[in-house]
């Protein structure tokens, strides 16, 4: 089904425009990476020289966010630039996309542009049961370099690498072969410092560091087909770390990301972005840069601004939301947050908060990624001292709303939410959370069961 709201271009149109008003584009999505382990942020262990290089000739930010801690939502949402909740089926983990939505990869093709992805798409889940008849992230390919390679030059191209890194599992013991520094390891305050802990860090150092060897061959390969000065690159992040409280969460851990922007000479070299961005503000911008209208259905806001140096409205806050992640409790029911966040608190609306946050006792907590640092938490939980802290505010349930100080408690662990101080600010976010729910068609639903606790899920059951 070609859908209606998708602008067809006829040959001679597609021919007749300029090439520099048609950049290709290569967005690199990471699989759980956290800001801020890259070392132009000034990660002391973590080397990232081609993340840095791309920054450095472009723009850095440093308030970049998921909409979803989640890998199947996050992904839907950047490629329809629309809230996770907005899509219906869309918004938990191993659940499908339904084509009824814009997707900025579908309209790029429709305007003549080769569009493909390599490894991780738009995953995982069941794209076939939504109505796609290929990976909503594009054509799959094996080859990236065989791809720039060997694509027409009068055709221009958006490529989604999906890389697999930093991931789980991990192969143990890797990043201290790797001669990374444990001693250097930075861990936040609710984490232990343990060396099992601080090793399955370097772990995923690791493998944040394999990801930017990929983005050097990528590099590489552009420049030798002198391709870099048209070429829009993207690299950010699908959500955060695999580890407890980041991963699945709407802590900064969880939701934060890296992000950095080259487009060759079209703009100013090493500029820091502090305006707030949210990972569906990427398909509009994408659209606009490419000279392509914007579906009215897209609920991102457009920072291509920042990329032609224009008019730019900066963000001063960012919603962000979650559904169900894994099977993880009794009928596989969601853990459904929504949240804002701006430079001065984290709020969080925790609207079952009678359920476990991280998963049932009895189902291991399914929403941690099973690891080490896992491990580590549930064997000495009942220790005292940081690690029944860090047990604690991992797994036990939550109230139901939280308020967290980000100039004092940058890692978000002392609630204020109940604090008769802060009475007054927690009413403010209240109903800045309902006018985003209600502008975005959020109902509010009192049922105890939602449409998210209901859709099918195709990965494992247990």
């Amino acid at each position: 089904m070609f859908l209606s709201f998708i602008k067809s271009y006829t040959q001679e149109e597609i021919v007749n425009r300029e090439v520099v008003e048609r950049p290709n584009v290569i967005f690199v999505l990471a699989d759980d990476w956290s800001f801020p382990h890259a070392s132009i942020y000034g990660d002391k262990v973590v080397k990232t020289p081609n993340f840095d290089r791309i920054a450095k000739n472009g723009l850095l930010f440093t308030n970049a966010y998921s909409a979803a801690p989640s890998c199947t939502p996050a992904r839907a949402a950047i490629l329809t630039g629309r809230y996770p909740h907005a899509l219906n089926e869309g918004a938990n983990l191993w659940g499908t996309l339904p084509n009824s939505f814009p997707n900025y990869t579908r309209i790029l093709e429709s305007a003549g542009y080769i569009v493909a992805f390599q490894e991780k798409g738009w995953a995982p889940g069941n794209y076939e049961v939504g109505g796609y008849k290929r990976n909503p992230s594009g054509t799959e390919i094996e080859n990236f370099e065989h791809f720039i390679e060997n694509t027409p030059k009068d055709k221009p191209f958006c490529l989604w690498y999906g890389t697999r890194d930093p991931h789980r599992p991990y192969t143990q013991g890797f990043g201290v072969e790797a001669g990374l520094s444990m001693d250097k390891v930075e861990l936040p305050s609710f984490w232990p410092q343990d060396s099992v802990i601080k090793s399955d860090v370097l772990d995923y150092y690791y493998e944040v560091q394999r990801l930017d060897y990929d983005l050097g061959r990528i590099l590489f390969r552009l420049e030798r087909n002198n391709l870099l000065d048209n070429t829009i690159i993207i690299v950010t992040s699908d959500n955060g770390m695999p580890f407890p409280r980041a991963k699945a969460n709407c802590y900064d851990l969880g939701t934060k990301v890296p992000l950095a922007i080259s487009w060759g000479k079209h703009l100013a070299k090493g500029k820091t972005i502090d305006s707030y961005i949210n990972l569906i503000d990427i398909a509009p911008t994408i659209l606009e840069a490419a000279k392509l209208e914007v579906p009215k259905e897209m609920q991102g806001h457009s920072f291509y601004g920042l990329l032609s140096n224009t008019h730019y409205e900066p963000q001063e806050k960012v919603f962000l939301e979650r559904e169900r992640h894994a099977f993880a409790r009794e009928e596989n029911y969601a853990y459904p947050i929504r949240a804002v966040r701006d430079n001065h608190f984290l709020f969080i609306h925790n609207l079952r908060s009678h359920r476990w946050p991280a998963g049932s006792p009895e189902w291991n907590y399914s929403d941690i990624d099973n690891g080490p640092s896992k491990s580590v938490m549930v064997s000495k939980k009942d220790e005292n001292g940081v690690y029944s802290r860090f047990y604690a505010l991992s797994t036990e349930k939550r109230p139901e709303y939280e308020l967290y100080s980000l100039k004092d408690d940058p890692d978000q662990i002392n609630n204020l939410a109940y604090d008769s101080a802060y009475k007054k600010i927690v009413r403010t976010y209240k109903e800045e959370l309902e006018k985003w729910r209600l502008k975005t068609a959020d109902t509010i639903i009192k049922s105890e069961v939602t449409k998210f606790d209901l859709y099918e899920y195709y990965g494992k059951k247990k």
